[in-house]
């Protein structure tokens, strides 16, 4: 024994000699301002922690590992009892004022140059969490009996909690009431299970009061069925009751969970494990098995499965936006257009152009194959008021064929069409916008003549020759096909199996 005290006071000596010279001996907190805690001892106690100025923890305990950090976060030292050495800690961020400060440590602590959580109670806003800890600068329950009431009107400053007490003496009757230190809750004082009753119905003989159980035959709820040290029925204390799905057992909160360290994930460096849960880390989530970085994946773009038109959208920021120079203004394709040659949004959004014209560098003009005439887009080869040029007309009785006035019926292959004081329009009803399998039959401003039918088309907007088969799939999810139609400056996407 004098040997084992004798190499406790040794470890100390040394700690505090590594403490002045800027290296850690015990464990942080989560704000990373001291060195983490040295590995349990012989009695499974977690090393005491160390202080701001590398001063000396707790050397001494019953195998518990030795205490005693810097601000820099330096490797910890075993303590006796066979505690093995705890790992470095992260360094502060330095600091002369808040402004050299961000979360979670938004506070300079001027005195000692760093950043910490909070200096005073008005920097903590969490309702759990409201008083600032000025030893630590966290923010936590509670400090002192100041910040707690009600049932719980004591701080366990070990812990930061408020607890219904701290000694028997804090429960009012003497002989009759004593507290339980692993519960900090006021229970009954007795020497047999005759003295106790629900919800602490037996009698711990060794303490001498009343527990809710003393061993797993007093647990009879099937999810609450180990009793813990701290005489509590809970779902484990390891991790033989845990079951797959939660197979390892949390022995602060005594539950099965899902892991306790990044190794139990199964995928080391993609998985890690927050909160007992393996997840994928900050922006990421786990979509069919793999970590997914859902701010830019177009396959699963601000959540699992939300898919982005791959020909003409980009996952931005989590959310599907058109590709430069695409516009969304609603439709097939995701609602992507190019405002520069769409006919039904030609220069903005909801701008359509007549059924005669289409769009070209963002203004409506005529057709290919239509030419303006006194404000009317006209097939010169065929309209009788204007045939071959604007302004020529046909005499009566006449037709307007290939451009040309005529007497007699059309050209073989071309059908006439009535038109004013019995001139006729020779037309192909096979290809003409105007007369589209019939005289007068016109095609919508979105439509074009393909074999006598009008078919939807929209202007292959990304690509720059056929076949273009991922951007008219995107348009037309039916029987699609690619065309390079005169007159147009981009392959257009028909709807249907054929071309013009």
């Amino acid at each position: 024994m004098k040997n084992l005290k004798y190499l406790g006071w040794t470890l100390v000596s040394a700690c505090l000699v590594i403490g002045i010279s800027g290296m850690g001996c015990g464990g942080s907190d989560d704000t990373t301002l001291a060195g983490e805690g040295g590995a349990s001892g012989s009695d499974a106690s977690a090393g005491a922690g160390g202080s701001l100025d590398g001063s000396a923890g707790d050397a001494n305990g019953e195998g518990k590992a030795g205490g005693g950090g810097t601000s820099a976060g330096g490797s910890g030292v075993g303590g006796t009892g066979g505690g093995t050495a705890g790992t470095g800690g992260t360094a502060p961020k330095t600091c002369s004022g808040d402004g050299d400060c961000a979360q979670p440590t938004p506070y300079c602590d001027t005195a000692a140059g760093v950043c910490v959580q909070c200096m005073g109670d008005p920097n903590c806003t969490n309702p759990n969490a409201h008083a600032c800890d000025l030893t630590t600068h966290k923010c936590v329950e509670c400090a002192s009996n100041a910040n707690c009431s009600g049932a719980a009107p004591y701080c366990n400053t070990t812990t930061n909690h408020c607890v219904q007490c701290l000694t028997t003496d804090n429960c009012g009757a003497p002989g009759v009431k004593a507290c339980d230190p692993a519960t900090n809750h006021c229970v009954s004082v007795c020497t047999g299970d005759g003295q106790c009753a629900a919800p602490t119905p037996y009698c711990d003989t060794v303490a001498g009061f009343c527990v809710q159980c003393v061993g797993d035959g007093n647990c009879t709820n099937p999810g609450l069925s180990v009793c813990a040290p701290n005489h509590l029925c809970v779902q484990c204390v390891d991790n033989t009751k845990c079951q797959q799905g939660n197979p390892y057992c949390n022995t602060t909160s005594y539950k099965c969970v899902e892991c306790l360290t990044d190794d139990n994930c199964g995928q080391p460096g993609v998985l890690v494990c927050v909160n007992n849960q393996c997840s994928c880390g900050a922006g990421k989530l786990l979509c069919n098995g793999k970590c997914i970085d859902v701010s830019a994946d177009p396959d699963n773009c601000g959540g699992c499965g939300h898919q982005c038109n791959g020909a003409f959208e980009t996952c931005t920021s989590g959310q599907c936006t058109c590709t430069a120079p695409l516009q969304h203004c609603g439709g097939p394709g995701g609602g992507c257009v190019d405002l520069q040659i769409d006919p039904t949004h030609c220069g903005d959004c909801g701008k359509a152009c007549g059924d005669t014209q289409t769009c070209a560098s963002g203004n409506c003009v005529c057709r290919p194959g239509l030419t303006e005439c006194n404000g009317n887009c006209v097939d010169l080869t065929s309209n009788a008021g204007n045939c071959g040029a604007c302004g020529t007309k046909c005499g009566q009785n006449q037709a307007c064929d290939n451009s040309k006035c005529i007497t007699g019926g059309c050209s073989n292959g071309l059908n006439e069409c009535q038109g004013p004081n019995n001139t006729v329009a020779c037309v192909n009803f096979e290809t003409s916008p105007l007369h589209c399998g019939d005289c007068n039959q016109a095609c919508q401003n979105d439509e074009i003549c393909v074999q006598g039918n009008c078919h939807r088309y929209a202007p292959a907007y990304t690509c720059s020759a056929c076949p273009c088969d991922a951007v008219c799939a995107a348009l037309f999810d039916n029987q699609h096909q690619c065309c390079a139609v005169t007159g147009y400056t981009t392959p257009v996407c028909v709807s249907g199996g054929s071309c013009p």
